[in-house]
């Protein structure tokens, strides 16, 4: 409990009095600041908080500081000790903005690795604030722009080893030929009711890029955003990461973490027919990024973008996350489906230690979990039943409870069935307009 700046506190771990009371300030100094205990972080029980390890490795991406909500999420986070994190893209979509959220994150965070995403590189909204950070007349000099300001905030974007573990940002940008599966279907002998939009007409990126002609969302873009590892300063990797990559994973002298903003593998999508907007694959991933990470075998690799919180290990033996931050009106979704404190707080995730350990993820992950109850089979006719409302009212329908059966269930207690009470209405009419949205983009 806070009293002005009296502080009543409990001991969990360590030595001294069990309880009292503390002064948080003296003399406008903060002798207290709030900090992300591992507990809460998902790495261990309070009674082992002393065996911290040297450095923890966090992850967020789409953290979207454009939204009110969202900067003031950023600015309100607790400091975090013996911490790196990682910013997987989609900070923000102003020079201003990235900046602002990055100098927070400076303060919570002992390092930041950060990689930018698409909406860092809509240059058609440029706003005077951002003069005073620099100009640019296209999305390249934006992103040179981008590039000189983490340079001049410290905010790492290349290669870098970090208590012995080897952290590698990938850049890139997607392409519609990534997308190898096959479209919504209909049930057998069947039409759907409305096709799909087409990616262009709900990709943002397409109008507020400039490429220089180069068609956005085409092979040939992708390859010259590839080009990026090579400006930035991430390739060539260090002669000491290339040594420590001659050894498979598992028995290098570091453990290796790399993150992108776009997907290297479309088993870290949802399929089509789970999608509101089922052609959204096709403005997602990227061969050159899954080539790079194939080069690097990592213990693990963190990407963004997709807006689903994801945890899956692949064929290639390497463990993906994803730990959105999504629009306010996707947190009230998540926050709906499962009311706890942790959901609705949505801290940075921990991922990975110094130790080499992986940190597990829960319940947020209920599409990657999903693929835990049913195999993938994207060519099926069976929908999500906001999918079959949209495009095909025939299709028979996945039970919720297959998708995502925290949202049936009961609250455990009083607080959450309060906190499901206060983000109902705001979740439940974000999930009709997506639905209306995707029949109007279908001409309907």
């Amino acid at each position: 409990a806070v009293a002005g700046e009296r502080l009543q506190y409990s001991l969990l771990a360590g030595s001294g009095p069990r309880e009292g009371w503390i002064s948080t300030r003296l003399k406008s100094k903060d002798l207290v600041v709030p900090v992300v205990p591992d507990v809460v972080a998902g790495k261990m029980p309070a009674e082992l908080a002393d065996q911290r390890p040297e450095m923890t490795f966090y992850a967020i991406s789409d953290v979207h500081a454009e939204r009110k909500e969202n900067m003031a999420w950023v600015q309100a986070l607790p400091r975090t000790p013996n911490s790196t994190l990682l910013v997987a893209g989609d900070l923000g979509v102003s020079l201003h903005q990235v900046d602002a959220a990055l100098r927070s994150f400076k303060e919570k965070f002992d390092h930041v690795f950060y990689c930018y995403g698409n909406h860092e590189t809509w240059c058609k909204v440029h706003v005077a604030a951002d003069n005073a950070i620099a100009s640019y007349g296209d999305s390249y000099e934006k992103l040179a722009a981008l590039r000189d300001l983490c340079d001049s905030l410290g905010v790492i974007t290349t290669a870098r080893l970090i208590a012995g573990v080897w952290v590698v940002p990938v850049l890139g940008w997607y392409h519609s030929d990534w997308d190898v599966e096959p479209p919504l279907q209909a049930p057998p002998g069947q039409r759907l009711d409305r096709e799909p939009p087409e990616a262009e007409r709900f990709a943002t990126d397409t109008h507020a890029c400039k490429w220089g002609g180069v068609e956005n969302g085409s092979r040939e873009l992708a390859q010259r955003l590839d080009a990026e590892n090579e400006r930035w300063g991430v390739w060539p990797l260090p002669q000491e990461l290339k040594d420590n990559l001659r050894e498979p994973r598992g028995q290098r002298r570091h453990p290796v973490i790399s993150f992108s903003h776009f997907l290297p593998r479309v088993e870290l999508m949802p399929e089509k027919r789970f999608l509101f907007q089922p052609n959204l694959p096709k403005i997602v991933g990227s061969d050159f990024v899954r080539q790079r990470v194939r080069e690097l075998e990592p213990d693990l690799h963190v990407f963004g973008h997709s807006h689903f919180p994801w945890d899956m290990t692949l064929d290639d033996g390497v463990r993906y996350r994803s730990w959105p931050l999504g629009t306010p009106e996707e947190q009230s979704r998540r926050i709906a489906s499962i009311p706890t404190q942790e959901v609705e707080q949505w801290y940075p995730a921990a991922v990975f230690d110094s130790e080499g350990s992986h940190y597990r993820s829960g319940e947020p992950c209920w599409f990657s979990l999903m693929y835990t109850r049913i195999k993938r089979e994207p060519e099926s006719c069976h929908m999500a039943s906001y999918v079959a409302a949209a495009y095909c009212k025939a299709a028979p329908v996945v039970p919720e409870t297959i998708i995502s059966p925290w949202g049936s269930l009961q609250p455990g207690d009083e607080e959450q069935r309060l906190r499901r009470e206060k983000h109902f209405e705001r979740s439940n009419g974000s999930v009709r307009k997506e639905v209306q949205r995707a029949s109007i983009s279908s001409g309907r």
